[in-house]
């Protein structure tokens, strides 16, 4: 058993970790209210700040985030799912929205230089992830084998394990294509609010989700936030049709909002844990 004085540290760290995933969206927060109020207008997309003055704090966002979620270690279910959104997250980040269209705007040798950027990016995530896996298998702290939780936990394990591979093909071909990207922010950006709803529905109750009962007593708040998760997909379709340009915006502020809450949930949760 560690001594009290490490006991303490690990919380006070795991306490920080949960905190910086409430406060790092704040810094894109306050810059797009900036933003907004110095240009009087919004952008269609929160990805389109990628290409204007928020740039840096947009990316600097998501490869924050990204790290500290694959950094936190929750249930298996939570764990793998938080990882795998960790991963996505820096690709919504790294390779920008609607990269065709940017790149049309530019001379040959400032497209050749912008391509040769997101390939780099593309290629050391990759990498730097395979040797984050391979040594999470070697150290047993790869949560694969308890995934066997149960049928559900299979089933969505492997579900989820699918779609990566998928998206790691997706990746690597247009990494060698190296022409628009086409598809790679638009699928990180869905698998990534699917991973956040794996975890977030790893907190529905005790069986056959997890091994402990995670929900705090309230299973009922965890079912809410996730029905409105699938609520504010729906609505981005009907917005379209609406002719609403800043839907997608909308959409993935009311989805960020949503995840900030469970993580609020799972801060106040895990502040003073028992014992």
């Amino acid at each position: 058993m560690l001594p009290p004085a490490e006991r303490f540290q690990g919380r006070d760290t795991l306490r920080y970790v949960r905190l910086m995933l409430l406060v790092v969206p704040l810094l894109l927060v306050v810059a797009i209210v900036i933003y907004g109020i110095v240009n009087q207008r919004i952008e269609d997309s929160l990805s389109s700040y990628y290409l204007g003055p928020a740039r840096d704090l947009f990316v600097a966002m998501l490869v924050t985030t990204g790290a500290l979620l694959v950094v936190y270690s929750g249930e298996a279910l939570e764990d793998y799912a938080l990882n795998l959104a960790g991963f996505y997250a820096m690709f919504v980040a790294l390779v920008p929205t609607r990269l065709g269209e940017t790149l049309a705007t530019l001379a040959p040798a400032e497209q050749g230089k912008l391509i040769l950027s997101v390939r780099v990016a593309i290629i050391a995530v990759l990498i730097v992830s395979a040797a984050f896996a391979w040594l999470g298998i070697k150290t047993s702290s790869w949560p694969h084998k308890a995934l066997k939780h149960s049928t559900l936990t299979r089933a969505l394990g492997w579900i989820s394990t699918g779609l990566l591979a998928v998206f790691i093909l997706l990746l690597i071909w247009r990494a060698f294509e190296g022409k628009t990207f086409a598809w790679v922010h638009a699928s990180a950006a869905f698998l990534l609010i699917f991973s956040m709803g794996i975890a977030i529905a790893s907190h529905l109750g005790h069986a056959p989700m997890c091994h402990e009962d995670t929900s705090g007593g309230s299973p009922n708040r965890y079912r809410v936030i996730l029905g409105l998760m699938a609520l504010g997909l729906i609505a981005w379709p009907i917005l379209l049709v609406a002719g609403v340009d800043e839907a997608l915006f909308i959409v993935e502020w009311f989805q960020i909002g949503l995840f900030a809450y469970f993580w609020y949930l799972e801060s106040r949760r895990l502040w003073n844990p028992v014992a």
